[in-house]
């Protein structure tokens, strides 16, 4: 089972909308970095603020003792904290609550005018605590303060810090889920909008051909990213609506072509019916329309086979091969020595080695069809000639005839189909003006140029040029 490939809009959507959530989850993770930075970073001045309001509470009496004011530090804590005053001597000066500094555990590491902050678990609840120390300073002092060590403990509990950065989060993420939302609605929005002018170039190529088959896209509406594919789209029809045509004044021309052995062969079969003629005479009718017959026969295996040569892809390389020229051109004259003979023609070849990569049934074709122009169109003594010989970066094979030239106002309609001429030069010679036609397209299939040009003052020449990359 094949999976169905996505629209056009659900790639965009798949490939735009993790990127927007990407860069929102990046956004909402350094959002909440930098709170909770700030959140801690203002934690730990409080913590501050209240370490030196304690160590203000403290001071030095007149006889030069330490002094520590119990009332003054309690009132600067805040709710839950617990904090210590400790001489250089490491004693406790005052603890609150009694108890605490000793059952904690805690013991102070600073002893110098220096401080340190870190998060412990204490009792099984995580706090925060600073520790700090300053030496007071003495009447006597003047740059630096000689006075007994006084130093600080405080531990302030921060669940509600965690508290308050978890609910943080939470509503961040709430918000971001709804900002993912709100961002995929305006993409779709945006998208569909965006999308208007391939649903507009959609509804333009569902009304082409139209009757007339010449509605076009207009290039110079579309975005710039679509004109390049407008552009296409109108060659595509350009050359389908030729093949159209073609192919209808193909079908008309056929049927004109056909249609008057078909009538000559009913008016000569209906003649011999009502007229009372003897044996002899119907015998001679049936004769009549025995040639009607096969010039209708010949008519109908020259359109099969420029319908098939139609058909055949230009320069395809699978049916491509290897095919010696003057060995081909040799055994095409040899099929011809009959005919030659009966009209009394001469057949020349001038052959130069030269190898070329063809189909060789479109060969057949080109070349058949052209050494018969030439057989049919020489006069009585004449010579038929086959060329081939290497050019620069190319092949050339030609076929000559002595014929009569090719009136000059005739020349660009050679290679047209059921083109006959009106000079005297096609008047005596039977055919359906399909032969040059068919040789044409072969040549579009092989890659080649098959051109006309008269050859002297009596004779026609068509060259044929294989390109390099037919040459072998």
């Amino acid at each position: 089972m094949t999976r169905r490939p996505p629209t056009l809009f659900g790639r965009l959507i798949l490939l735009t909308l993790p990127v927007e959530a990407a860069i929102l989850m990046l956004f909402g993770a350094w959002l909440i970095r930098g709170t909770e930075r700030g959140d801690a970073a203002a934690f730990d001045e409080r913590l501050r603020i209240q370490d030196q309001a304690m160590l203000g509470g403290a001071g030095l009496d007149p006889a030069g003792n330490l002094r520590v004011d119990p009332d003054s530090s309690r009132r600067v804590l805040a709710p839950g904290t617990r904090a210590c005053l400790l001489d250089e001597r490491g004693g406790v000066l005052w603890e609150s609550p009694d108890g605490w500094f000793q059952a904690s555990g805690l013991r102070p590491v600073s002893q110098a005018d220096v401080e340190y902050v870190l998060s412990v678990p204490l009792h099984g609840e995580p706090f925060r605590v600073l520790d700090s120390a300053r030496r007071l300073r003495k009447a006597s002092d003047t740059a630096v303060a000689t006075g007994p060590l006084v130093e600080v403990v405080l531990a302030k509990p921060i669940a509600g810090l965690e508290a308050s950065t978890l609910e943080f989060r939470e509503k961040a993420a709430a918000v971001g889920f709804a900002l993912l939302a709100l961002t995929a609605l305006l993409l779709w929005a945006a998208i569909r909008m965006g999308l208007h002018p391939v649903m507009d170039m959609i509804g333009r190529v569902r009304d082409v051909p139209g009757p007339a088959g010449t509605e076009r896209l207009a290039e110079n509406r579309a975005p710039k990213e679509l004109r390049p594919l407008a552009r296409e789209i109108n060659g595509l029809l350009d050359r389908l609506w030729g093949l159209v045509e073609l192919e209808k004044r193909f079908t008309a021309e056929a049927a004109h072509e056909l249609r008057t052995p078909i009538t000559l062969v009913k008016s000569t079969l209906q003649t011999a019916l009502l007229t009372g003629r003897n044996g002899e005479d119907h015998q001679g009718a049936l004769q009549e329309a025995l040639e009607d017959l096969q010039r209708l026969e010949r008519t109908a295996e020259s359109l099969l086979t420029l319908a098939r040569t139609d058909a055949a892809l230009p320069g395809a390389p699978s049916s491509f091969e290897e095919v010696d020229l003057p060995e081909f051109l040799t055994s095409v004259a040899e099929r011809f020595e009959p005919g030659v003979r009966q009209r009394k023609l001469e057949m020349a070849l001038d052959l130069g080695p030269c190898v070329i990569r063809g189909d060789r049934g479109a060969l057949e074709r080109l070349f058949i069809n052209l050494v018969d122009n030439a057989v049919k169109f020489s006069a009585k003594g004449g010579t038929v000639t086959l060329r081939c010989a290497r050019e620069a970066g190319s092949v050339l094979a030609a076929v000559e005839d002595t014929g009569p030239p090719v009136p000059e106002e005739e020349r660009p309609h050679l290679f047209q189909r059921f083109f006959r001429g009106t000079s005297g030069r096609a008047a005596t010679v039977p055919g359906a003006g399909l032969g040059l036609a068919i040789a044409a397209a072969a040549a579009h299939v092989l890659g080649a140029e098959l051109t006309y040009e008269p050859c002297g003052a009596r004779g026609n020449r068509f060259a044929v040029r294989f390109s390099a990359s037919a040459r072998g």
